[in-house]
């Protein structure tokens, strides 16, 4: 090793900056010598994916502790604390001069970051009733898989003409954009609201006797309610552990882009770019679906319910995409296997696979996002950390094996692999539509 041991981030290389990119092997990440070498191994790898690894478990804890706090602000201080800490690290980020630093704000951009993950969907369950929580989650699903789409697609043309810092920059002005607008969303946490509306005391939690000991107790809580919900909550463990795979799944694919256009392909940086457009569109032809079918058939439901005198319809209406969804994400990973690696098959082709991959795993999340919702209304937030947590925990250990996967087994033999994992989880939709019923009753937690 030379006298600088530290890897030290060159100017005249680009990096991809969005997680789904970092987590790929970049040959235009410029490292020292020495530790360039290493990444031709899988121990170099594993370190680089290590930073997204980390990033995505990360979310785990903040999640959980960036939960509600009893304040007096009407605004929501939580959401305007993490966002602070967002764009702070993101600037680090962005002059982080070795590969240590980087992967260390990358850690703390993520640890913060993932609050919002968990607080938005709760969020929306706390403002809206089931008749008008569609579109609110369908604008969600929107934003949170739009990324990994559009991230890899802008920073490709980024960094092709201005250089990797430029996207890191990018990212930094856009964290501090989103986090001061962030900080004039109000608190909708309806406990939370009720405190406010009876508390005559405006003393902050700090200055009351005990003020330390509550906010210990309740970040205890806040800690240990979502690991109660994963293990002792049958929705929410096979939710998660259906979620969690899947989303393995979809960082474990995104490693193939890197394998079949640009070293099967040889297609150039920025056409490589291109081929995520193929995914968004995916992602948002799956939106549409939700507003066109799903959300149709959930107004018809609550108004055949209404005809029976019921006031409420049962939480598996949610999944009706999610059906369907689930059947298109295995067939989706077999084509793409079947054409991606070989040249002399048109570039369109894997692209439709994208397409369709996109589309699948949208609808099945956004079929159970609202469906834990529904199911638990008031504990939302915990039965969604619940799941965020597993997710992050399965989706950071993907990217450590899945390149050397790729190569070692080929890009048919890996996605089939992926395709099977999915062909295993597909009847878990359906089973919820049979047994759904039965696990809500005998539930403590559901409404």
């Amino acid at each position: 090793m030379r006298n600088d041991d530290m890897a030290t981030l060159r100017d005249d290389h680009p990096t991809l900056p969005s997680s789904t990119v970092l987590s790929l092997e970049n040959p235009d990440l410029a490292l020292d010598a020495d530790l360039e070498k290493q990444l031709e191994g899988s121990v170099g790898q594993s370190a680089t994916d290590e930073g997204v690894a980390s990033t995505n478990a990360a979310a785990k804890s903040v999640e959980l502790v960036n939960g509600r706090l009893p304040h007096d602000n009407p605004l929501n201080p939580d959401s305007w604390s993490t966002g602070k800490k967002i764009a702070t690290f993101s600037w680090g980020a962005a002059f982080a001069t070795n590969i240590g630093a980087l992967l260390a704000f990358r850690f703390l951009i993520g640890f913060f970051a993932s609050a919002s993950i968990n607080n938005v969907p709760a969020s929306i369950g706390d403002f809206t009733v089931p008749q008008t929580r569609g579109p609110f989650t369908v604008a969600y699903a929107v934003c949170a898989f739009g990324g990994p789409s559009i991230g890899p697609l802008l920073s490709a043309f980024i960094e092709h003409y201005a250089g990797f810092r430029w996207n890191l920059r990018v990212m930094a002005i856009f964290s501090t954009v989103t986090s001061v607008l962030v900080a004039f969303v109000p608190e909708t946490h309806h406990p939370t609201l009720h405190r406010w509306r009876i508390a005559k005391d405006k003393a902050s939690v700090e200055s009351k006797p005990g003020g330390w000991r509550i906010i210990f107790v309740v970040y205890k809580q806040a800690l240990a309610r979502p690991f109660v919900f994963l293990f002792t909550e049958p929705v929410v463990l096979f939710v998660s552990v259906y979620l969690s795979v899947l989303y393995g799944v979809l960082y474990g694919f995104f490693e193939a882009f890197t394998v079949v256009w640009l070293e099967t392909r040889h297609f150039s940086v920025t056409s490589y770019g291109l081929t995520y457009i193929s995914l968004g569109l995916g992602f948002l032809s799956g939106a549409v679906g939700l507003i066109l079918v799903s959300a149709k058939a959930y107004t018809k439901a609550v108004a055949a319910a209404q005809a029976r005198g019921q006031t409420s319809i049962a939480a598996e209406a949610r999944l009706t995409l999610g059906y369907p969804g689930a059947i298109i994400v295995p067939l989706s990973l077999f084509l793409f296997a079947f054409t991606a690696p070989y040249p002399h098959v048109h570039w369109i082709v894997p692209c439709i696979a994208e397409f369709f991959f996109g589309m699948g795993v949208l609808l099945v999340f956004t079929a159970f996002i609202p469906y834990l919702t529904d199911v638990y209304q008031t504990h939302a937030a915990s039965a969604l950390a619940a799941g965020m947590a597993s997710r992050a925990l399965i989706g950071s250990v993907f990217p450590l094996f899945s390149l050397q996967l790729y190569r070692a087994a080929t890009v048919q033999g890996a996605t089939c692999l992926f395709a099977g994992i999915a062909c295993l989880l597909a009847p878990i939709p359906f089973v919820f539509k049979k047994k759904g019923p039965g696990l809500r009753r005998r539930s403590k937690f559901a409404a």
